[in-house]
């Protein structure tokens, strides 16, 4: 049987177990005063992918796939990875990510900024085959964010500083890990799940925000 103790106890409280449906957003970015009120924001993550452009910007030091945010003026933008294009349509002070399914179908995700400064704030997108995840956290027992279906994300806000250990499950068995992600205060850290017939991987990827000229 599993006993509480202290250190129990005192994870599980760090959890906000009332994740919200997202995109992802970048949170030293929103939480700076934006470069013009009507700016929109807009990345890309294409696994595999080294360069991204937005809008005629070019990101690159990509990892794993994730561009930063890159703030544009509302409207359709344009946007490129590797041999993914397409393009977005935003609207003023609002945040979105393009994105790629795993049936090679684009994905434009409208993502919910963080609001809490003294948190740190968890995003997942599961981009794989599998129908519904959970992101897990082992040390605590606890689902961070429960049943995050393919093609979508979630977040959760968590306390910081702190460091954790993440398991990806689906129907209760690890499909994937990542291991001892820093949370920091006014952070936002990206977990992009991808994969198909059963070979699958997780890899978290800090947020960042580019300020285009």
């Amino acid at each position: 049987m599993l006993r509480s103790t202290p250190k129990l106890i005192a994870l599980t409280t760090l959890m906000l177990l009332s994740a919200t449906p997202f995109a992802l957003a970048q949170d030293d970015g929103l939480y700076d005063a934006p470069v013009d009120p009507n700016s929109a924001f807009v990345r890309v993550l294409v696994p595999g992918a080294a360069v991204a452009v937005v809008n005629g910007t070019t990101v690159d030091d990509i990892t794993d796939g994730l561009s930063a945010y890159v703030n544009v003026q509302p409207g359709d933008i344009p946007v490129s990875a590797g041999d993914v294009s397409g393009s977005v349509t935003t609207s003023p002070g609002a945040y979105y990510t393009y994105a790629w399914s795993v049936e090679g179908e684009p994905l434009v995700l409208q993502d919910d900024p963080a609001s809490d400064p003294s948190k740190a704030t968890v995003y997942f997108y599961n981009l794989s085959d599998l129908a519904s995840v959970d992101l897990f956290v082992p040390a605590a027992k606890t689902k961070a964010i429960e049943a995050i279906a393919g093609d979508t994300g979630k977040s959760v806000a968590l306390k910081a500083p702190l460091t954790l250990d993440f398991e990806v499950q689906a129907e209760g068995k690890p499909v994937a890990t990542v291991a001892a992600l820093d949370l920091k205060r006014r952070g936002g850290v990206s977990i992009i799940f991808s994969g198909s017939n059963g070979t699958y991987t997780a890899a978290a990827v800090e947020n960042a925000f580019f300020r285009a000229q």
